[in-house]
């Protein structure tokens, strides 16, 4: 593939990703087919560098999760048959526990390649909701989390924008104490799953005033969710050195687990406002969770905004005048909160 001066987007990609998923079972098929559809579509829309992923290793597992649950993790992937990992959503199966190493593994890969590319993509990564001993929303492992400590350890000045139709709780569990600036959108109405993600929970430690918690009421539309990206904006103010961003794409119109009444347009959207406060930042990003008729679509559509192109795939949609006046009144009491950037 002919390469530019134009800044340079790598997507880890296995062919194995087309057969993993850790989703319930009544929308396990519609998982897989979300990966297979945008590699297809990425391949003849995009302009990019596909780069193998390696496997991570059973230290790498554990520097993210205790001892008990991979031990867990590595008996049910010996078992002949599947079952659940949780209180019945995330999945386990034969042979789940190299799959969980392939996906880390992505990550793992997506670091090192960032020293030699501006943009890195994981299509089949962004399990926030796991925590430190048990998985949780069809995530078995954070492979998010595991790349932040990395960052960390580098000393690099991380900022994390998750978008998804649902908080990563998991996430935020193991950074709230960290100094990364957090910034989470996703709907929510008091008790949408995993019922977490407070306006009021502002990090802790070293991680004070660095978690943003941006709640949209159920059924927004593309006109708040544009409301909402306005708080990225503090992205900029905080200069990072590293972007890791979660573009989920769940938050679709037409998403198996309804919440949302978002297009591709403001995935797209996304992708174009990552792609201003990036400068000089390099940017990995995850495809986070998505299972709809549309989802691959999306996902391509926040890459073509990443690649500094606007497009407009469907009509936008528009809310109802109290989501709009919420979403305004929760940019104003984020924006008003102390910033103490260093």
């Amino acid at each position: 593939m002919k390469l530019t001066s134009e800044k340079l987007l790598g997507i880890i990609w296995d062919d194995r990703f087309r057969d993993i998923s850790f989703s319930h079972h009544m929308i396990r098929d519609i998982s897989k087919e979300r990966i297979r559809r945008f590699i297809e579509i990425a391949r003849r829309k995009l302009q990019f560098v596909e780069i193998k992923p390696e496997l991570a290793s059973l230290d790498d597992l554990l520097e993210i999760h205790s001892k008990d649950y991979v031990n867990r993790l590595k008996e049910v992937s010996a078992l002949p048959y599947s079952g659940y990992l949780d209180g019945g959503d995330t999945i386990h199966y034969p042979g789940i526990f190299e799959d969980v190493l392939l996906v880390l593994g992505a990550s793992k890969t997506a670091l090192k390649f960032s020293s030699y590319l501006d943009f890195i993509y994981v299509p089949l990564g962004g399990f926030h909701h796991a925590t430190y001993s048990r998985p949780m929303g069809f995530c078995p492992i954070n492979d998010v989390a595991y790349l932040v400590f990395q960052l960390l350890k580098r000393k690099e000045k991380v900022a994390i924008i998750d978008v998804d139709a649902h908080h990563g709780n998991g996430l935020q569990e193991y950074l709230y104490d960290k100094p990364v600036l957090k910034i989470n959108i996703f709907a929510y109405d008091g008790k949408f799953f995993p019922g977490t993600g407070r306006v009021e929970e502002r990090g802790e430690g070293e991680g004070k005033w660095l978690n943003y918690n941006f709640p949209l009421p159920l059924s927004s539309g593309d006109d708040v969710f544009e409301i909402a990206l306005r708080i990225l904006d503090i992205v900029e103010e905080y200069d990072p050195s590293y972007i890791v961003v979660i573009s989920g794409v769940d938050g679709h119109k037409d998403d198996g687990l309804k919440s949302l009444e978002l297009t591709c347009n403001s995935y797209n959207l996304l992708g174009l406002k990552v792609r201003r406060l990036a400068k000089s930042a390099k940017v990995i990003g995850y495809g986070g969770g998505g299972y709809g008729k549309m989802s691959s679509e999306c996902m391509v559509s926040f890459l073509v905004g990443l690649s500094g192109k606007k497009e407009e795939l469907e009509t936008p949609t528009i809310s109802n005048t109290e989501n709009i006046k919420k979403a305004k009144e929760t940019l104003s009491l984020l924006l008003s909160f102390p910033q103490h950037f260093t």
